[in-house]
């Protein structure tokens, strides 16, 4: 006999009038946040989904994954399903419809799917839906027979192994709660709604494939410092699991070292060895060495006889989370910022305009609870998501623990639930935004950094008191032809740097490719660094905390580079880079460099054209150019440094006239 279909009955009723102790289903268009639409599909009784067998993976390593969803007391009719949505930004993401085939059961990523009942499913990647951003990569499973009711379940394997597929290609990131969002259809209208509680794995990372050695830059003589060394999996994550014995070691001969440290299990991959000193002035390399034979060096010391007034440090204020489009929660970039990338500052800078209420007061406690003045600075800030016909993409900062968050109105859908719906203000162009922050500015408290991104900022609108820097190096590309324009426009932007990063890695920018495809398009990829640390910013600072940093910043005291930490001092007739001076007759520029590797050419830039260059055959540099034909004339001149290795660093501008 056939089964009584509940679902189908489930669903008239539904739609035509409330049921007993529930209220009346709505389209998900009418609800104003995930979590309301979430709510009401737990009143629904839509089901339930989880990961069978499997909770941990490693990351860039194949698996088999069996998601299973067992139908709720709503049922499910004929025509209903689910769709499985994943994040935007990546290639590599998961099974995001890049990677899926049904094709060939002995290669990689081969997906099955099944229900319990034998009724078939139909299954299609849906493409880019921008109603689900920023989650918007659906895989949508839909029922294409007779209709399941409550304890009947749907059932997918990613990588299914039985017939000899090798599984299906994780991340290459590592995640503590990587989530899977599932959505449901239990009625077939073609409306579907979150589940409140979505399936989850963690994401490990693979075992140590080489160490990584980072120190400040500026060290005075016989004071202590410290020396960080964490192991990478070949993939940018931290080898939490790593147990090796590291030493140190100064070739010199000049530094006094710790003894060798044991890693243990609370370490997570990472130590700070302490305390290192060096008992004379000069620039020094310290080696890390582990008894398997790893080993690397560290960034250039500068050791100095007394600290000059005004220190580098380094940092990254351009990062997203999970509550944008990144991976990982405030806590934990934080976290990876200052463990094991070694930064001295650092903030999170997720999309405004998809940024919950409950998620910007979770960023905002996480800059102020990781802050440590002296120690790890944090700044609180967000991304102003514009399309660059109304500005482009704007980063802003504070230095206080809060600020009205101004969300732009990309990709604005009303049925989209992540996007913001409340009362608070919005602005649809830089200049509105700008409007806006200048209620709040008091006393250089504010800045906001353009950036090229996938809104490259719009060098028409400008506003002196706030856009004070811009973003040259990210892990987007490195921009220079596009700060070109603004300098060209006559924007006095300092230059700075920032990964992008949307892995949870702060400071440790890693762009990756697919380097092999099917005839169709990407049909798996394997993971290699395409280029490791894409970009860090240096700061001249009086101090290690916000005021000092963000002075640095604001004032222009800084300079961007591709990841390595390359020392540059620049002046023009003794004033540092970012300033803006008079000057009649020949003008003398000051160049020192010290290089992570060799150097290539040092160039020195007036008004877009290298006016000298040297090529030093070492890895450092200082030089004197007289301008002897400045004749009291306006230009701006900034230091374009290239290493050996292809790594770059920019100075800020001088203005000179």
């Amino acid at each position: 006999m056939r089964r009584v279909n509940p679902a189908a009955f489930f669903a008239l009723c539904i739609f035509a009038c409330p049921l007993s102790g529930q209220s009346s289903y709505q389209s998900p268009a009418r609800y104003a946040t995930e979590k309301e639409a979430a709510a009401q599909a737990e009143e629904l009784g839509l089901g339930a989904a989880e990961f069978a067998g499997v909770t941990e993976v490693v990351a860039g390593r194949y698996a088999e994954i069996k998601l299973r969803f067992t139908v709720g007391k709503a049922g499910m009719a004929a025509g209903g399903g689910l769709r499985l949505s994943t994040q935007h930004d990546f290639q590599w993401d998961m099974w995001g419809g890049t990677m899926l085939q049904t094709r060939d059961p002995r290669a990689p990523n081969f997906l099955t799917y099944r229900t319990s009942t034998g009724a078939p499913l139909q299954w299609e990647y849906a493409g880019g839906a921008e109603a689900y951003f920023p989650w918007q990569r659906l895989n949508q499973f839909t029922l294409a027979g007779e209709s399941l009711v409550e304890g009947d379940f749907i059932e997918l394997v990613f990588g299914d192994r039985s017939a000899g597929s090798p599984g299906v290609l994780m991340q290459p990131m590592d995640e503590s709660a990587f989530e899977q969002k599932v959505w449901v259809d239990a009625f077939g209208k073609g409306e579907f709604l979150p589940l409140a509680r979505n399936p989850r794995l963690a994401v490990l990372a693979g075992g140590a494939q080489e160490l990584i050695v980072t120190a400040p830059t500026d060290w005075e003589v016989g004071k202590s410092r410290w020396v960080n060394v964490w192991a990478e999996d070949g993939l940018g994550n931290p080898a939490a699991a790593y147990r090796g014995t590291v030493a140190l070691e100064d070739p010199a001969g000049r530094g006094k070292l710790p003894p060798p440290y044991a890693y243990a299990e609370g370490d997570r991959g990472a130590h700070r060895f302490r305390p290192v000193s060096f008992d004379r002035p000069g620039v020094y390399r310290l080696v890390a060495r582990d008894r398997s034979g790893r080993e690397a060096a560290s960034n250039p010391i500068v050791v100095h006889e007394r600290l000059p007034r005004r220190t580098i440090v380094w940092g990254d204020l351009h990062t997203h989370t999970k509550y944008s489009d990144g991976r990982g929660t405030p806590a934990e970039l934080y976290d990876f910022g200052k463990r094991y990338a070694a930064l001295d500052f650092c903030a999170v800078s997720d999309h405004a305009f998809i940024t919950t209420a409950e998620m910007w007061e979770d960023i905002k406690r996480a800059a102020k609870e990781f802050n440590a003045p002296g120690e790890y600075v944090t700044f609180l800030g967000y991304e102003w998501s514009g399309p660059s016909e109304v500005g482009g993409d704007h980063n802003v900062y504070t230095t206080g623990d809060d600020m009205p968050l101004i969300r732009s109105y990309l990709r604005y859908r009303y049925e989209n639930v992540r996007n913001y719906h409340g009362p608070q203000r919005q602005a649809g162009h830089v200049e509105d935004l700008f409007r806006m922050l200048a209620e709040s500015f008091r006393g250089e408290n504010l800045l906001t950094i353009p950036h090229f991104g996938g809104r490259p900022g719009n060098p028409t609108w400008h506003n002196d008191k706030l856009q004070r820097a811009i973003e040259i190096f990210s892990d987007h590309r490195r921009s220079e032809d596009w700060v070109a324009t603004f300098l060209e426009k006559g924007r006095r932007v300092g230059v700075v740097a920032s990964t992008d990063n949307h892995s949870g890695n702060a400071g440790y920018g890693i762009r990756r490719e697919a380097v092999a495809r099917g005839a169709g398009g990407p049909l798996y990829s394997r993971y290699s660094p395409a280029e490791r640390g894409t970009a860090l910013m240096a700061v001249f600072a009086d101090d290690l905390d916000r005021e000092g940093v963000f002075q640095g910043i604001y004032h222009r005291r800084t300079y961007a580079t591709t990841g390595e930490r390359i020392v540059l001092r620049f002046a023009v007739d003794g004033e540092p880079m970012g300033s803006e001076i008079r000057a009649g007759g020949d003008i003398s520029l000051q160049v020192s460099a010290v290089g992570a590797a060799g150097l290539k050419t040092v160039r020195v830039v007036k008004n877009g054209g290298i006016v000298y260059a040297v090529d030093p055959p070492a890895e450092r540099t200082d030089f004197e150019f007289v301008d002897r034909g400045a004749n009291g004339g306006s230009a701006y001149y900034y230091v374009d440094l290239v290493q050996d290795d292809g790594e770059k660093a920019i100075s800020s501008p001088i203005w000179v006239n």
